[in-house]
């Protein structure tokens, strides 16, 4: 009867040591508190946050890049680096040819896009987006 009750016991504590395993391994990439992590390409995100046009040493002179300084951290799944998602606050925008008018310094806008990881020399922040539209947000009245 003893040996019964044990084997009932150990049997119910590897079920929820494997419920336990299962859920942490599923929640191993997200950030708490955030939500989800977004993914790069070929997927495509919306982010919202300032316009700011930065300077960055360049080998031929300097670069004056846009940047969007976010207005929450976003949460990025970069397998290449690590297999949980890292934190991102500044993106480099890049696939802009012109901005509209009313897209200046310190403009708060919404773009989308699809992130990547920096790869060359003249993408100075760790994540860069390629633009595909971009919007001023007015503010309410």
């Amino acid at each position: 009867m003893k040996l019964q009750r044990f084997c009932l016991l150990g049997r119910r504590m590897v079920g929820v040591w494997l419920t336990w395993m299962a859920v942490s391994l599923a929640l191993s990439g997200c950030v708490v508190g955030y939500g989800q992590c977004l993914f790069t390409e070929p997927v495509k995100n919306t982010l919202t946050g300032r316009v700011h046009f930065r300077n960055f040493p360049a080998p031929d002179g300097i670069d004056n890049v846009p940047v969007l300084a976010l207005d929450r951290t976003a949460y990025i799944y970069s397998p290449a680096h690590s297999h949980q998602c890292l934190p991102a606050n500044d993106l480099q925008l890049i696939g802009v040819a012109e901005f509209p008018q009313d897209v200046i310094e310190d403009t708060h806008v919404t773009v989308h896009g699809s992130v990547f990881e920096a790869a060359s020399a003249r993408q100075h922040t760790s994540f860069v987006m390629n633009v595909i539209s971009i919007l001023p947000i007015r503010p309410e009245r």
